[in-house]
């Protein structure tokens, strides 16, 4: 078998060639390695690779963000994934341990959920979100820039908490049904049940369920001692208890516009000033 290797050098500190090379030990084959950002066309590279080659993509969460981005999902190529990221939702997820030998995730790329923000359509994984959690990915990032070392969303999440995060009003529909949450700290719309490196928002949700239904998960409270146990919980995905300030909410279209403009992330990938998004399921509702 042959294997195309897709990689970002500037990955994992400037080593995301050497990463990469990890998968010789893991798999038996002949490969060749590809720059991802020497790539005009990935969509176009893909299809014209030979019927027995095989395409392994290496990263993380935001690099498979990226990739379902600009490709064409329905592929027939054999596409692998090898789990190298920081947070690693969609591994962590599907049972897939880090830097493992690589799975082939064709089932779980194609009829994925899409989100319309700002006017643009984006495919995603894992979750699109607008509260603490954008804030959280946002900071991660900054701190990134200053340090040139990983962030860390703990960290982050911590000075939300404390002082830096200011929970809003959020509006939401899910299919049709309307709903208002007053100080809100997160609202994200799931397609699995992880995100920010391994917080279970969503701990019901399946990301290959037969109706293909996505969950919102809204913390609302203005309780901060209240808050800080529900975010403590959410590690394990045991926040949903506490119903009086956690609603899960199932659907297939819906809709989240906030009282004042946020950071949003996208499969941990931060999009600024964002005041509503609107989520669609791969199944659209079929009304009598």
């Amino acid at each position: 078998m042959k294997y195309a290797i897709l990689y970002n050098p500037h990955s994992c500190g400037e080593n995301g060639l050497k990463i990469a090379r990890e998968i010789e030990n893991l798999m038996q084959g002949s490969f060749t390695y590809h720059d991802l950002t020497e790539l005009d066309s990935l969509n176009n590279f893909i299809e014209s690779l030979p019927e027995d080659t095989g395409v392994v993509l290496t990263g993380g969460d935001g690099s498979l963000n990226s990739f379902v981005n600009n490709i064409d999902t329905s592929t027939d190529k054999k596409i692998y994934f090898y789990a190298s990221g920081s947070g690693n939702d969609f591994a962590r997820d599907i049972g897939f341990k880090k830097r493992t030998k690589p799975i082939i995730i064709n089932d779980y790329i194609k009829n994925l959920p899409t989100a319309l923000i700002n006017g643009k359509t984006y495919k995603f994984l894992n979750c699109v979100g607008s509260g603490m959690d954008g804030y959280c990915c946002g900071e991660v990032e900054r701190l990134r820039a200053l340090s040139k070392r990983r962030g860390n969303y703990l960290y982050a999440a911590i000075k939300a908490l404390l002082f830096a995060y200011k929970p809003c009003t959020a509006y939401v529909t899910v299919d049709g049904e309307e709903y208002r949450f007053e100080n809100t700290w997160l609202v994200p719309t799931m397609n699995g049940r992880f995100f920010g490196g391994g917080f279970m928002a969503a701990p019901t949700q399946d990301r290959l369920n037969a109706d293909s239904t996505l969950s919102l998960v809204a913390m609302h409270s203005k309780n901060f001692f209240k808050i800080v146990t529900a975010f403590l919980l959410i590690m394990k995905g045991k926040h949903t208890i506490m119903k009086s300030m956690i609603k899960v909410i199932k659907g297939h279209e819906i809709s989240v516009k906030l009282s004042r403009s946020a950071t949003l992330q996208i499969d941990g990938e931060t999009i600024p000033d964002v005041t509503e998004y609107t989520v669609s399921s791969a199944k659209k509702i079929v009304k009598a």
